[in-house]
């Protein structure tokens, strides 16, 4: 019966759907191109620069990762507001709602560049990067530009929340790859024409991003000329509606994203050593593939709910939210299939010397699924702006995982440190779930309900 419906999912005359199912096929094309980039760059980096070097780069790379966070959410805070103005066809308050959000990243993305200057004339790179291959000097022209690009990054990144909010989310996605795209052509004419030099491959890394965006948004306000920022679209009495929902969204990455999933490879290393931590590896970028697919088709939902929504069209959030359960559920049955030859993938992909228990693999398919269930109920909850149970059981279900880890880490392997972090995400994934559906037949109050 199931299998007789799964060709009509998206098949579909409604027009949200249309955009919706448009957007699933781009961006899976447009992400497909921007996975294999990524993997093609890697190589091509690592010959133009020396080991050291390269790894110098890898470590400023994981330290730029972080300036993500410092927007407190925002990002996320607006797109929900931002979708619900254009959904009503509110530009001038979707004008406003943008123009806020970027003059307080603004303001944040200064008060990061002082405190950067001031750190930057007192430290020793030398000593941080532990290399003395480049000088003092040189690290730190290399963290300046780092920096700097990194924050105009970090402000205009978010007129691509414009085209999400809009449901166009595929155009997102072309903006974030484009910059990928055109860095790795750059660092591949630099292998043929300069010598190794870490200062070019850096400029090159972090400014791209923030010229696609800049260059984007002259057709985008040309286009949307009733979106265009100004200094007099700026109202502070929204910027409490963003900053309180940017919150909530932060507290949700810092937990539940950050310390159970970001903390697993530390984790796995300070109670079961380095080597478990090379396996446990192995075996999530494989069985991670199943995530890569399924947030392709999940990712253009959030908007779409918060569009619906807005048009008081539960009917549609209901069938579509069955929709992604089912895509869930087909999900699930690839990953039985992928640990049905694992082994043999393993050994094709890394060779015979790194064993990989079964057990190892299971568990993490299994952290995986339950992973992806719950961003499945976590995303519709974040399109109909209902996020305070999220917080709370994140905040609850870190705090348990957290000390399980404190108090029986020394005992846990590998697996058991993955079921410890399998039993989090589907504890919370319940909850969300109930909340969903709730939500969806319209009968939640008090804390459902905020």
């Amino acid at each position: 019966m199931t299998c007789m419906r799964l060709p009509h999912i998206f098949q579909t005359k409604d027009k949200r759907n249309k955009m919706l199912r448009n957007n699933i096929f781009l961006s899976a094309i447009i992400k497909t191109v921007g996975i294999l980039a990524s993997l093609i760059i890697v190589p091509i980096t690592l010959h133009y620069l020396e080991s050291e070097q390269y790894g110098i780069w890898m470590t400023i790379s994981s330290i730029l990762y972080w300036f993500a966070f410092f927007d407190i959410g925002l990002g996320n805070g607006m797109r929900n507001y931002l979708t619900k103005a254009l959904s009503l066809n509110d530009y001038e308050k979707g004008r406003d709602y943008l123009s806020t959000t970027l003059f307080l990243l603004t303001c944040i993305a200064g008060i990061i560049a002082i405190i950067s200057a001031v750190a930057f004339t007192f430290l020793d790179f030398n000593w941080l990067f532990n290399t003395h291959t480049l000088s003092n000097v040189e690290l730190r022209n290399v963290m300046i530009i780092a920096v700097t690009f990194t924050l105009i990054t970090f402000v205009v990144k978010n007129i691509g929340l414009i085209f999400v909010a809009l449901q166009k989310y595929a155009i997102n996605d072309l903006l974030i790859v484009s910059g990928n795209v055109i860095a790795l052509i750059i660092i591949f004419i630099l292998t043929k024409t300069t010598d190794s030099r870490l200062l070019y491959v850096i400029t090159t890394f972090t400014m791209m991003p923030a010229i696609i965006y800049l260059i984007a948004a002259i057709p985008t306000f040309r286009k949307y000329p009733q979106l265009k920022p100004t200094l007099k679209s700026i109202d502070f009495s929204l910027a409490k509606e963003v900053v309180g929902k940017g919150l909530g969204f932060f507290l949700i990455q810092i937990t539940s994203c950050l310390v159970i999933f970001g903390s697993s490879n530390l984790i796995i290393t300070q109670y079961c050593g380095a080597v478990s931590v090379t396996i446990y590896n192995i075996a999530y970028k494989y069985f991670h593939l199943i995530s890569i697919a399924y947030i392709i088709i999940l990712s253009p939902m959030w908007n779409a709910y918060t569009d619906a929504f807005v048009k008081h069209d539960m009917h549609w959030i209901d069938q579509n939210f069955k929709k992604t359960l089912i895509i869930w559920g087909i999900s699930v049955v690839g990953g039985v299939m992928m640990l049905a030859v694992c082994n043999i993938i393993y050994r094709i992909w890394v060779g015979s010397d790194i064993s990989i228990p079964l057990s190892v693999s299971f568990c993490v398919l299994l952290y995986i699924s339950l992973f992806n269930f719950n961003t499945c109920v976590t995303y519709l909850l974040n399109g109909l702006n209902k996020i305070r149970v999220q917080i709370i059981t994140s905040i609850i279900f870190t705090a348990i995982y957290l000390v399980i880890i404190f108090l029986c880490g020394s005992i846990l392997k590998t697996e058991g440190v993955l079921l410890c972090m399998s039993g989090c995400y589907l504890c919370m994934g319940v909850i969300h779930y109930y909340q969903c559906r709730m939500l969806i037949k319209q009968k939640a109050q008090g804390v459902w309900n905020k």
